[in-house]
């Protein structure tokens, strides 16, 4: 398979938040050969309370970010990307979080102007939000996403699952004992750990009650929660807050906000818990993987193909933290257990999450992807109009 150099992707979202879908153009950013793949991001909507953190990650490492939608309306956005593809030629745009205008787009453009369109899915409902008929092929990062695009898209041969994917060098060599003094932690707490934007649906809550709970049995027990406001619903960090005052918790469990060290802190921790409900691959249960962490989880969207139970982690059922006390008293106490379970997660991440696994996925299907299109009855005026003075 031949295909030209370099070729070009678009990554377009609604929204830049802290997620996993803005990790994975970052680690693609990271991984591609630049000479053979060129990654530029667009992101169409912004607020006054949206973090800065991954559009500022993105720009430090050289992605080209452009954020001209923030000022437009939406067929002006849906004009603005179909001039930018018309004008630099992309071969290949993904569509992130559902996101509407790149479709929009593709219908102001002629059709051999319109690169291959794939969607990327990070939830199931984000199947549903587009037409498909001009949607060339569907990614999602777990097995439910798949399923459900498959029985969206008209040819279920151009649905990949491609999973999400950790760099498992960003969390080597942490210094344990400095990050916990950062954190007012000692050497003999047993410290349980929360990541992610503060959304309700991540249910962040649970982690606190439970916290609640097991610091009366086993007093030693520490808890940290990673990660800031949620931009549209910033009252649940302050409700939050509120929540772990009136448990008593002040002097036991330190929220950190957003931070861009997260492999750093994960370093500091003995166990980690996620107990979503509406999620699709958390990728942040595939990093507690890749240091080491015994899980406990809700059996929540792709969370299944990395946790079993005994085995790789602890499943816990939905919304009940006195659950969630009990199967993290198990870990922090328990270190055998603790340790067999997080050297078996971190095996899967090593074999079916590393970037190093992962990045070829996405390498398989650009060059499918442009050699399809070369060789579609467009191609030739595509090519000639490209040569147009």
């Amino acid at each position: 398979m031949t295909v030209p150099s370099p070729t070009r992707v678009l990554f377009v979202f609604d929204w830049l938040v802290i997620g996993g879908e803005e990790t994975e153009v970052r680690l693609l950013a990271r991984t591609l050969d630049p000479q053979r793949y060129q990654i530029y991001v667009l992101a169409c909507f912004t607020n006054g309370r949206m973090t800065a953190l991954s559009a500022n990650g993105l720009r430090a490492m050289g992605v080209p970010l452009d954020t001209t939608c923030y000022e437009l309306g939406d067929l002006a956005r849906a004009r603005y990307i179909a001039d930018r593809i018309r004008r630099e030629r992309f071969q290949i745009v993904v569509a992130c979080q559902g996101v509407q205008h790149p479709q929009r787009a593709l219908q102001l453009l002629a059709p051999e102007e319109r690169p291959a369109l794939v969607e990327h899915g990070g939830i199931v409902s984000e199947v549903y939000r587009n037409p498909k008929n001009l949607t060339t092929a569907y990614v999602g990062v777990s097995r439910n996403i798949v399923e459900a695009a498959v029985g969206a898209m008209s040819d279920s041969s151009q649905v990949h699952l491609i999973p999400s994917m950790v760099h498992l060098e960003e969390f080597e060599g942490h210094d344990r004992s400095a990050v916990r003094a950062e954190l007012g932690l000692r050497r003999e707490h047993r410290v349980a750990g929360w990541v992610g934007r503060l959304d309700r649906k991540k249910r962040a809550q649970d982690f606190i009650e439970a916290a609640a709970l097991l610091r009366a049995r086993v007093p030693l027990a520490r808890f940290l929660v990673v990660g800031g406001a949620d931009a549209f619903m910033p009252e649940y960090e302050l409700d939050l807050k509120a929540l772990a005052r009136a448990r008593g918790l002040d002097d036991a469990l330190v929220f950190t906000g957003d931070r861009t060290d997260v492999p750093r802190l994960l370093a500091a921790m003995d166990a980690y818990a996620w107990l979503s409900r509406g999620e699709g691959m958390p990728h942040v249960v595939l990093e507690a993987g890749a240091a080491r962490l015994p899980v406990v989880a809700t059996a929540d969207g792709g969370t299944p193909e990395v946790i079993e139970d005994g085995e790789s982690g602890l499943i816990v059922p939905h919304e009940s933290p006195s659950a969630v006390a009990a199967a993290l008293e198990q870990v922090l106490t328990n270190r055998r257990l603790a340790k067999r379970l997080g050297g078996n997660l971190r095996r899967i991440v090593e074999e079916r999450y590393a970037t190093s696994v992962v990045w070829r996925q996405w390498v398989t299907l650009f060059d499918e992807l442009v050699c399809a299109r070369r060789q579609s009855p467009t191609a030739a005026l595509w090519r000639r109009s490209a040569v147009r003075p």
